[in-house]
C-alpha cells in the first residue's frame, strides 16, 4: 500500500511538472516575485549553463488585452538609483516582434538593429535565447536568464565570524566567487547551473508546439486578435503621421500666400535671372567633338592648361583667347578669339 502510494506520488509530481513546464509565456511569469539576472551565459557541459555577471534584480509588470491574450510584459528595476524605473518594455503590437500560438505562446521573438532575440518562460526562469526555430523546437544557446530569487541564506553568525579571517575560508570565497557558486550569485543560481537547461527548454519547445498544433479554431483567434492589436497600432501611427504632414502642409501653404513669401520667390528668381545673365556675359563653351582629349590655354603660358575630355565641355572667360597646348607647350593653334562667343558654345575640333 505504502508503495502504491508513493507511485501515485511520483505520478502526481511527474503531471504537475510538465503542466507547470507546459505553461503558457504570460501566465508563467509572476508579477509578484523578484527576478535574479544572470548575464554573460556560456555553455558548461552536458546541457549545462554557467553566467559570468549578475544583473539588477527586477519585477516583471505585464498586460493584457480586454479579450484576455498578453501581449506587452516590462521589467521593473529593484535595486540601485534607477530603482522603480523600467529597464526594458517588449511590445507584441510592435510590427517588428512576433508572438504567435495563443493560448499556448511560448515565444516571443523580435529584431533591434538587426539583431533576433527570443524570449521563453519555464518555471521559475524567463530565458532570453538566441537561435530558436519555432518550426523545428530548437535554439542554439542562452544570452541570458532571469530567475525566481530564492530565500536569504540564514545567517550562523558565530561560525562565519571564526572563519571569516581563515585563509582556507578566503580561498574558498575566491573560489566561489570565480565559480559563480551560491552566496555569491544566490541560492537559486546554484540549483539552475545543475539543471540540464539544453533539455529542459528543448522539451518545453516540442510540448508547447505540440499544443499549438492541435489547437481549436477559437483557440486561433487569439491569434488574430494580437494581429489586429498591431495592424490598429500601425493605422493609428499612419493616420497620426499623415494628420501631421497635412497641418504642417497647410502651414507652408499659408506661408506661401503671404506678400512677404512672394517677394522672397520673386527676388529668389531675380537673383538667378542676373546670375544666368552673368554667365554669359562672363563665359564662353568649349566642347571638344574631336577623338582625344585636348588642353586649351592663354597666349605664351607656361602652366599646364585646361583639359577638356572627348566629348565635354568647359567653361572658359569670354574675356581671353583660348590656344591649343601640346606636352605642357602652348601652340599658335588660336581655337577662340575673346569676346568673340560670349554666352555661346564654341566647337573645338
Amino acid at each position: 500500500m505504502k508503495k502504491m502510494k508513493q507511485i501515485i506520488l511520483a505520478i502526481v509530481l511527474l503531471v504537475a511538472t510538465v503542466t507547470q513546464a507546459q505553461k503558457s509565456f504570460f501566465d508563467n511569469i509572476s508579477e509578484d516575485d523578484i527576478y535574479n539576472v544572470y548575464i554573460k551565459m556560456s555553455k558548461a557541459g552536458n546541457g549545462t549553463y554557467k553566467a559570468e555577471e549578475r544583473g539588477t534584480p527586477v519585477k516583471f509588470k505585464k498586460e493584457y488585452l480586454p479579450t484576455g491574450e498578453g501581449y506587452k510584459f516590462s521589467t521593473i528595476l529593484q535595486e540601485g538609483p534607477k530603482k522603480g524605473e523600467t529597464d526594458f518594455t517588449v511590445d507584441i503590437s510592435d510590427k517588428k516582434i512576433e508572438c504567435k500560438g495563443y493560448p499556448y505562446e511560448s515565444v516571443i521573438s523580435g529584431e533591434d538593429w538587426g539583431y533576433r532575440y527570443y524570449y521563453v518562460s519555464i518555471g521559475d526562469y524567463v530565458f532570453s535565447l538566441k537561435g530558436v526555430s519555432t518550426k523545428f523546437a530548437t535554439f542554439k544557446g542562452i544570452n541570458a536568464v532571469y530567475i525566481k530569487a530564492g530565500k536569504p541564506e540564514k545567517a550562523d553568525t558565530e561560525k562565519k565570524t571564526k572563519k571569516k579571517n581563515s585563509f582556507f575560508s578566503k580561498m574558498k570565497a575566491l573560489k566561489n566567487q570565480a565559480l559563480g557558486s551560491a552566496g555569491v550569485f544566490g541560492s537559486e543560481y546554484k540549483e539552475f547551473k545543475n539543471k540540464n537547461m539544453d533539455k529542459i527548454i528543448t522539451d518545453y519547445l516540442v510540448a508547447m508546439k505540440a499544443k499549438q498544433e492541435g489547437r481549436t479554431a477559437a483557440q486561433k483567434q487569439s491569434d488574430t486578435n494580437v494581429a489586429n492589436l498591431t495592424k490598429n497600432k500601425m493605422a493609428k501611427e499612419k493616420a497620426a503621421k499623415d494628420a501631421s504632414y497635412a497641418e504642417a502642409k497647410k502651414y507652408n501653404d499659408s506661408v506661401k500666400a503671404t506678400p512677404e513669401w512672394k517677394d522672397l520667390e520673386r527676388r529668389k528668381r531675380q537673383n538667378e535671372a542676373n546670375y544666368q545673365s552673368r554667365q554669359k556675359a562672363d563665359f564662353v563653351t568649349l566642347r571638344n567633338t574631336s577623338g582625344s582629349a585636348i588642353y586649351v590655354a592663354r597666349s605664351g603660358s607656361k602652366n599646364r592648361g585646361t583639359k577638356i575630355s572627348t566629348g565635354g565641355s568647359v567653361k572658359w572667360s569670354c574675356g581671353q583667347d583660348a590656344y591649343i597646348q601640346v606636352n605642357n607647350t602652348t601652340t599658335n593653334t588660336k581655337v577662340y578669339s575673346k569676346n568673340s562667343g560670349c554666352g555661346n558654345t564654341i566647337t573645338v575640333r
